[in-house]
């Protein structure tokens, strides 16, 4: 098993609506992934995973391609999601959603660190981790303003103007005790009690708080129409994580497991309605029965479902709307795949083929969700192919991407060109910073660079379609002040 930690350094937020296709005009998407990270070790599949649930939602869910937006990587900085967010919550108020969603994929942080509460949440591309970016509050709590704030989240979801929204945050410490609290504090809620066995294991139950003054825009309506489902990979107190037997994060890996079923069942041309409760049976089916080096996933992490105002009302609530993948005319084409290197295994709608790159597919007709892997970095690229009878499609796509590494000297908050550092890939030297590396394999690296006695190492994610940029900055910290001798009048001890 090689399992990642979807967490903060010292220690995955994913957050997703989906919605009926039928009312794609008025959904919005905001789907947000970072493997990538300026100073924190990468992650393996959340890009990937968001970059999959984009091409359900725009091929397979009926979404217009301009109602999802898609940031991955070293785009998913603090300002950009901030202001993104900002944007959908204003365009919300002029034109109210039928349904939105947010999907965050990448490190989250706990609800207490250093043993001191803290509202710094999700960590952005360019989150930093420099002793100096942690300051206490008069409050006793410790923060840092690299991060997106737990408390401005919770704020801004709840002044979305959406009837239906279902969050999903695929993460570790993602339960009640931290974001959720806020979220559902802002939406007038309390969470009462957990349910502990049966078919609502797992599923926190609210009361409304009658004297809660909410400042939510009255076209929203009342409580009892905005339906919410907040659906969680671990508890607060919980590490989520990514496997490679999975090839996803482990919720992103029980909902697609759910949604293919569904597919599966259905012809193309009907279109399938996924229920919250439905989903949620799945996911926790999935949890329970998917063994990773013999341990099932909730031995692990459980999966948890918060509802607003409560289960009985958005259990019913579609989850997703998916096109069916039964085709009630059999005729096939061909898909060419080549890619550079060749040899990556092949999944056609979630099913591996024995087929690898570069190969040609005899697939049947319509659209086919279609995933590469590369064992050997662990890198899983998707794509949606278009198959027409009797016609041959021809895909070719590099694995190969770039990597830049800088170091500063840096002197009393100011940067300046730094000393040449040795750079070390998967334990072989390949040079000094100031360092560019083109065609390096798409995937999982590990980076070391060496400075005198000193040597710091982590893990790195290449892209092909995003250079990454790492930069070390160098302090020179003050010799100690010599030791003073003892004492003449005292007996050293």
């Amino acid at each position: 098993m090689k399992a990642g930690l979807r967490l903060f350094a010292l220690g995955w937020l994913v957050a997703a609506l989906w919605l009926p296709g039928a009312a794609a005009a008025q959904s919005r998407a905001l789907l947000i992934g970072i493997s990538q990270y300026a100073e924190i070790d990468s992650l393996r599949y959340a890009d990937a995973d968001v970059k999959a649930f984009s091409e359900i939602l725009t091929d397979f869910a009926g979404y217009r391609r301009s109602d999802v937006t898609v940031i991955l990587n070293r785009d998913a900085t603090k300002t950009r999601i901030q202001d993104e967010i900002s944007k959908l919550v204003r365009a919300s108020e002029k034109r109210p959603l039928e349904h939105f969603i947010l999907m965050f994929a990448g490190h989250g942080v706990p609800s207490r660190f250093d043993g001191k509460e803290t509202h710094a949440f999700l960590a952005p591309y360019d989150a930093s981790t420099q002793a100096n970016t942690f300051y206490s509050t008069t409050k006793g709590e410790v923060e840092n303003e690299s991060f997106i704030n737990r408390a401005w989240l919770a704020r801004q979801l709840a002044l979305i103007n959406a009837k239906s929204i279902v969050i999903v945050l695929d993460s570790c410490y993602s339960g009640t005790k931290s974001f959720g609290d806020l979220f559902i504090d802002n939406m007038g809620f309390a969470v009462k009690s957990f349910a502990a066995s049966g078919s609502s294991r797992g599923v926190a139950v609210l009361h409304e708080k009658q004297t809660r003054n909410l400042v939510i825009s009255a076209q929203a309506g009342s409580l009892g129409t905005r339906k919410v489902a907040y659906l969680a990979s671990a508890r607060d107190d919980q590490a989520a994580a990514e496997y490679d037997e999975l090839r996803h994060g482990a919720l992103s890996y029980a909902m697609f497991e759910s949604i293919k079923r569904a597919r599966s069942d259905a012809y193309e041309d009907d279109r399938t309605d996924l229920s919250v409760e439905s989903v949620y049976a799945e996911i926790t089916k999935t949890f329970r029965e998917f063994k990773v080096q013999g341990r099932a996933l909730d031995e692990l992490h459980q999966p948890f479902l918060l509802p607003i105002p409560d289960f009985e009302r958005i259990k019913g609530m579609t989850f997703v709307s998916v096109n069916g993948a039964k085709r009630r005319e059999i005729r096939t084409g061909l898909l060419e795949i080549v890619t550079e290197p060749a040899g990556l295994e092949i999944f056609v709608d979630g099913i591996k083929r024995p087929e690898r790159t570069n190969a040609t597919l005899e697939l049947t007709e319509g659209k086919h969700h279609i995933e590469l892997y590369l064992p050997s970095t662990a890198y899983r690229h998707s794509f949606t192919a278009d198959i027409a009878a009797a016609r041959s499609l021809r895909q070719i796509l590099t694995m190969r991407g770039v990597l830049q590494v800088e170091s500063f000297w840096l002197r009393n908050g100011q940067k300046s060109a730094g000393p040449a550092l040795e750079v070390y890939l998967n334990g072989q030297r390949v040079g000094q910073s100031h360092l560019r590396m083109g065609n390096l394999l798409a995937g999982t690296h590990q980076l070391e660079v060496r400075f005198e006695n000193v040597t710091k190492s982590r893990r790195i994610e290449i892209r092909p379609d995003s250079p990454l940029h790492v930069n070390y900055s160098v302090i020179r910290q003050a010799a100690p002040p010599p030791k003073r001798g003892p004492d003449p009048g005292r007996v050293p001890i």
